[in-house]
């Protein structure tokens, strides 16, 4: 270094003569030879220092930090596993070798082989006799399969008698995923032997409860594992009720402390699912044991809000929620909170209760995917799409990677809420990560295809189509049968024969989805007769049998074009094959009887339908007889027909009010006019229905005394009563009769209360004013 930088420095010093002295005074006589030479040199150095600075100072900064954190730091001791009381590290190091060669073994290989191989890998791994049950507890642990010959092998080198805890726990979890009852109760009851007049210990009487309420027989499980005890009667059987209460009262006792709470939520889950009201009892059960609900407790609860429970279950839940000791939320009950919200259809209440909830009780990190997944679903039921992108966004910040049924959560909730480019989005995002690539199937792209097909866009979807062959996706049968329900709803039939010939090359065999969508493309594309050779070819060369939709298919193709005779042969063959019609049969027989210019058969074909199936009749069945009355032209009988709609609580559509409505106007029905006008929006009905409504059937005007606020017509959606219908209503009413007859000006008012943005014409408002 020297001799590059200060060459000059070097060579021009004459005086010091080449011969050995210290290199201390040969620096020294160096430096003061010429103060002047050495300026340049020392210069320099200070500017390289100063250019580095930055460079040291995370040097010594780093250097400083090592020193203070990892000085006289020990390594930390290798942390032991522990069963009983006596260091077990060589026991579990000597189980997971025993696991690793035992894996190789196939699920259902012969009892004797795994004996064999097992008893070899004992002698290798040298296993003391005193450490054999431990060793194959861990086994069992790690090998995380339970199947009976594994079990029965590793029972067999046991030795007799099980006398460790977490063996025998392990074997009883075996048995009970297996259903082996015999060596279940052979060995609960050796082990409850071993603690005679003692608490049974942790697990082992929660494995009990849970073995007893898995079997179909209660009482005889009860009896078997001697949970009755020896007050109970066996002679005399008793509801499964009281058997629950016995355990609760007398075996839950004889417990071990730290198993109470896990076998009250074994009793509980079962309640739950086969007796709701009971679920209180239980609830009061365990607070004389002093056991406090927690989140497990109401996640339990939970699964029993449905859309069949009574009036006050879901309320008591709530209650019990809001109670909890411990208000902190956990994710499992923040998962179950939104599943309810799917299954109990009152998405926006409960919807509403669980923002407030985790607002309250501070708003839970959400880690899991299908805790996700679930959030998703329920804003998906609830259309709101901005908490939909919310919750995704959200899990993408924290990067939480979804799973498949997140992912399809996602797509079905926009695609099914009218935004299938937004779902397509998605798949695209999805497909440009290498973690989350794999995770797109023909599943995903069905629900934006199912959208598309909707909304008909028929172009996106074939486009989508395309796409999915670029990318290899395998097809299912699913994904088949949705384009071909594209082909039935656009009329493109010629797509139809390509898509069936790579099913047949892809060896997919189509199920009864299949003829179905494909005899209703034929039905929509009038051919009739095809849809027909169809169906008999379903018949004739497939194992499957034609089912209620495939019937309502053809059916529905027969009411299309008025062939009345041959909806009434399909309706035959349908009741000669046992097939219940449903609420979509009556509909469409309606339908069939009014495009046949048979609106009378209407009503005696669905009269004797219902009478022979006890079917309810719904509002789609109740719109198409009304329609049959007014192609009869039957004012009367239309009434008598919504009279009846009312008088069961079906709560009619727009259309119902539209066929009504649009009746009265060639009929001149004025007060049938007001009448509905008013029902349909919510307003109530004055005292001219009974002073001037000579045109009105009594069992209209009977029904419509009472309040019915419930059957106002939706104002919005697919189903809505359109404005232009009330405004041609207001113009009828104006020109046909004078102002004061009805109340119309005071009929307007309420109209524009109900609907303040309703614009009517200035010729209209000067005939009613």
């Amino acid at each position: 270094f020297a001799l590059k930088q200060f060459p000059r420095s070097l060579y021009c010093y004459r005086t010091i003569r080449l011969q050995y002295y210290p290199f201390k005074n040969y620096l020294k006589e160096l430096l003061l030879v010429n103060d002047r030479m050495m300026i340049e040199p020392l210069h320099m150095i200070w500017e390289t220092l100063l250019a580095a600075k930055l460079e040291i100072s995370v040097f010594l900064l780093a250097a400083g930090l090592h020193l203070l954190l990892f000085s006289n730091r020990a390594p930390a001791p290798k942390a032991k596993s522990k069963l009983g009381d006596e260091d077990r590290s060589d026991v579990v190091s000597q189980a997971v070798a025993i696991a690793r060669g035992l894996k190789p073994l196939r699920t259902g290989a012969a009892k004797d082989t795994i004996r064999r191989e097992l008893r070899s890998l004992l002698r290798q791994q040298q296993v003391a006799s005193s450490e054999l049950q431990p060793t194959l507890a861990n086994v069992l642990e790690n090998m995380n399969r339970g199947d009976s010959q594994l079990l029965g092998a590793v029972r067999d080198a046991a030795g007799s008698t099980v006398t460790d805890l977490k063996f025998a726990q392990q074997l009883l979890r075996g048995y009970l995923n297996n259903k082996d009852r015999r060596e279940f109760e052979q060995l609960f009851h050796e082990v409850e032997s071993q603690y005679r007049g003692k608490k049974l210990p942790h697990g082992i009487g929660a494995l009990a409860i849970q073995f007893a309420l898995a079997g179909d027989n209660l009482e005889a499980a009860v009896a078997r594992l001697r949970l009755d005890g020896p007050g109970w009667n066996n002679g005399h059987p008793g509801s499964n009720w009281k058997l629950l209460e016995h355990l609760m009262t007398d075996f839950i006792p004889l417990i071990d402390d730290h198993s109470v709470q896990v076998c009250f939520h074994r009793i509980l889950d079962s309640v739950v699912k086969n007796d709701p009201d009971r679920c209180w009892d239980v609830l009061k059960h365990m607070e004389k044991r002093a056991v406090q609900p927690n989140n497990v407790t109401c996640s339990i609860l939970l699964k029993g809000v449905q859309k069949d429970m009574k009036d006050d279950y879901l309320k008591q839940v709530m209650n019990v929620i809001d109670s909890r000791a411990n208000k902190e939320m956990d994710e499992v009950l923040l998962g179950s909170l939104y599943e309810a919200c799917i299954r109990c259809g009152q998405v926006k209440e409960l919807l509403a209760y669980v923002q407030k909830l985790r607002e309250e009780t501070g708003m839970v990190s959400v880690k899991s995917a299908h805790t996700v997944g679930s959030i998703i679903r329920a804003y998906g039921h609830d259309q709101d799409l901005e908490g939909v992108w919310a919750t995704w966004n959200d899990m993408k910040a924290k990067n939480v990677i979804p799973s498949r049924i997140t992912l399809g959560c996602m797509v079905e909730a926009l695609a099914s809420n009218n935004d299938p480019e937004g779902a397509y989005d998605v798949i695209q995002q999805a497909l440009a990560e290498p973690q989350t690539k794999g995770l797109v199937n023909a599943v995903t792209y069905s629900s934006v295809l199912k959208s598309f097909n909707h909304l008909k866009s028929f172009h996106r979807v074939w486009d989508v189509y395309d796409e999915m062959i670029r990318e290899k996706v395998e097809f299912s049968v699913t994904t088949y049968n949705a384009l071909l329900d594209v082909c039935a709803r656009s009329g493109e039939i010629s797509r139809a024969e390509p898509l069936l010939k790579e099913m047949a090359a892809q060896g997919i065999q189509p199920n009864i989805i299949t003829y179905g969508t494909v005899i209703k493309a034929y039905c929509s594309a009038n051919r009739l007769d095809q849809a027909f050779a169809v169906f008999s070819d379903m018949q004739a060369n497939s194992d499957l049998h034609p089912d209620e939709v495939t019937y309502n298919t053809l059916l529905d193709g027969c009411a299309r074009y008025g062939s009345f005779d041959r909806g009434v042969e399909v309706l035959a063959d349908m009741k000669k094959a046992k097939v219940a019609p449903s609420n979509y049969t009556l509909s469409v027989i309606a339908k069939l009887a009014n495009r046949s210019k048979k609106p009378k058969l209407a009503f005696q074909m669905v009269e004797e339908l219902r009478q022979e199936f006890k079917i309810k009749l719904n509002m789609h069945v109740y719109n198409n007889l009304i329609q049959a009355a007014t192609c009869d032209n039957d004012i009367m009988k239309a009434q008598e027909t919504f009279a009846k709609m009312l008088s069961f609580r079906v709560r009619p559509d727009g259309r119902t009010y539209t066929l009504l409505l649009r009746f009265c106007v060639p009929r001149r029905a004025h007060a049938l006019a007001v009448v509905v006008l008013r029902t349909a929006l919510g307003l109530k009905q004055d005292e001219l229905m009974s002073s001037k409504g000579q045109d009105l059937h009594p069992a209209l005007v009977k029904v419509l005394l009472p309040p019915m606020q419930w059957a106002m017509a939706p104002l919005r959606g697919n189903n809505a009563l359109q404005e232009e219908v009330i405004v041609d209503m207001l113009d009828f009413l104006s020109r046909q009769t004078p102002p004061g007859d009805f109340c119309i000006p005071r009929l307007t008012q309420e109209i524009q209360k109900v609907l303040p943005n309703l614009k009517l014409p200035k010729s209209i408002l000067s005939r009613i004013f």
